[in-house]
Formats: structure tokens, sequence, C-alpha cells
């Protein structure tokens, strides 16, 4: 019985609870400036996973930065206390896009999800007018982080 459970606490670590990701090697961040950012900052806790551009739960988002850069897409709302940053990452030779979603409470990484989209038989259609352009709004000094 105690084998069993064993088992099945080694599968469920290596399949379903992974807590490291890696972005899909289209490295967003040159190896060097993340080993620079380990060297500048000896406390940091997450230094390896850095050097390794990956990010684990409870990183603060100077860590996320460090290691993966800045996001494609930085969403928060007045109701809800928590961070969402998105990462998109195109793959043009198996038309696939890669979509993180790493969600934030108090500054630290609390989990993250990946969702992919395959895009086969369509194309992105984009107007250079900038008439065309939807206005963007910029989030307020005082909710920044």
């Amino acid at each position: 019985m105690t084998l069993i459970l064993f088992v099945c606490i080694v599968l469920a670590a290596s399949f379903g609870c992974s807590c490291v990701s890696t972005v899909e090697r289209a490295n967003r961040i040159p190896a060097a400036c993340r080993e620079d950012y380990v060297k500048l900052h000896p406390e940091c806790d997450h230094g390896e996973s850095i050097v390794n551009g990956e990010i684990v739960r409870g990183m603060c988002s100077h860590e996320v930065l460090a290691s993966w850069g800045f996001p494609s897409v930085y969403v928060v709302t007045g109701t809800a206390p928590a961070e969402h940053w998105i990462y998109y990452l195109k793959d043009r030779d198996s038309a696939t896009m890669l979509i993180y979603t790493l969600t934030f409470a108090d500054d630290t990484l609390q989990v993250w999800d990946v969702d992919q989209k395959r895009f086969v038989g369509q194309g992105i259609v984009s107007i250079g007018d900038s008439k065309h352009e939807v206005p963007v709004s910029t989030v307020p000094d005082a909710r920044r982080r």
C-alpha cells in the first residue's frame, strides 16, 4: 500500500505538479543579462532558476523580470488584488502560439497557466495606418509596483 502511494506521489510530482517552468526557449532575456542580475543580487533565493531562464512559485516580480523579461500584457483590476502578466510566444514554423499567464499576489508569483493555440489555414492582417489604432490607457502611478 505504501509503495503504491509513493509511486503516485512521484508520478504527480513529475507530471502534473511541476513547480518550475521554462519559457519555450525563445529566451527573451540573454543569458549574460540573467547572470549579471544574479551577480548583482547574491541574496536572491532563485538565482539558479533565473540563470536557467526559469520561473518558480514564490519569485518576486523583479526576479521574474530578470528571468523572462517584460510581459507582453500586464493586467491589473480595481477589484482584485492580484496582477496578471501574460507572455505570448509564437512559433511561425508550426503556426502555434503559447500563452503564459502568470498570477502575482503581494508581489509574489503564485501560479501560472500555459495555453497553446494552433492557427491552421488562418492569417493575420495588420493595418499600418495609425488613424485606425485604438487608444491605450495607462495604469495610474498609484497602482504600479
